[in-house]
């Protein structure tokens, strides 16, 4: 049964599994950080506060969470279907390391220098690398020290956070807003400003950006 208290207790869980606190988990999902606050969920004449649609929208968006795989928390399912919240290894690099590494080629990896556990989302059959930002070049979207589980793998789509390295050795990252045969346009922080076009025939690789820490 979907009710008031067992609707937010299932915000409050995804919450929890990606490491995150309700306001935490508003701001990921480009909400005022307060949405989901305990004070916000009843009004003052003691009536209850759901949460919108749109906002769940956005936090299944920001999650990629299928509806279905909400609905699995809401009845209180340790076991998500197609997604696991566990720990897996992954390839951990900083931004200045990541230049020199052939995403093609995992194997090439130093193990014992890059190899760490993470707690994240994802399919077990999903290839994926940690990438410790170590400058502000990946501001405004990604601050020093954050960690971002990125896979060189998962298909791209419009408004997924996109990081790409070039042949001349640089990297980009920013939200995907066209791709075609030809070029990738990448939405600027100000809408208002032109997009940034890279050419495919000048990338080396494009990655998906899964998961980023706080």
């Amino acid at each position: 049964m979907l009710d008031h208290e067992n609707l937010w207790a299932a915000l409050d869980k995804v919450a929890e599994r990606h490491q995150l606190t309700p306001s935490g988990l508003a701001r990921r999902a480009g909400l005022d950080p307060t949405s989901f606050n305990p004070s916000k969920r009843f009004a003052a004449d003691g009536r209850p506060r759901w949460p919108s649609t749109e906002s769940l929208a956005k936090v299944l968006e920001v999650t990629q969470m299928t509806f279905v795989d909400f609905a699995g928390i809401l009845q209180d399912k340790t076991e998500i279907t197609g997604t696991y919240f566990r720990s897996f290894p992954a390839y951990l690099c900083t931004s200045d390391e990541l230049r020199e590494v052939d995403l093609e080629d995992l194997s090439g990896f130093q193990l014992d220098k890059f190899c760490d556990s993470f707690i994240f989302p994802s399919s077990q059959s999903e290839k994926f690398f940690a990438l410790e930002v170590s400058s502000n070049s990946f501001e405004p979207y990604y601050r020093e020290g954050q960690i971002l589980i990125v896979s060189p793998e998962s298909s791209l789509r419009r408004n997924d956070h996109v990081l790409i390295a070039t042949k001349t050795g640089d990297l980009h990252c920013g939200p995907l807003q066209r791709q075609t045969n030809e070029r990738i346009e990448f939405r600027r922080h100000n809408p208002d400003d032109t997009p940034r076009v890279v050419q495919v025939a000048d990338l080396v690789w494009t990655a998906r950006v899964l998961w980023v820490s706080q």
